[in-house]
């Protein structure tokens, strides 16, 4: 796991779409994560950005 993770949420702009996170831990890992309830995640080699999803 790196020690540069980011959390890619800065071009989200509604409410519901704000519940849904990403978050890069490096070496092309990713986790996709409810803001709401931090036992509901998703880890993942690949991914799409939470507004692709939109």
């Amino acid at each position: 796991m790196s020690t540069n993770a980011t959390d890619d949420t800065g071009d989200v702009t509604t409410d519901e779409a704000r519940r849904y996170a990403e978050l890069s831990i490096g070496d092309d890992e990713f986790v996709i994560y409810d803001r709401e309830n931090h036992q509901a995640w998703i880890q993942s080699t690949e991914t799409m950005s939470v507004a692709e999803l939109r």
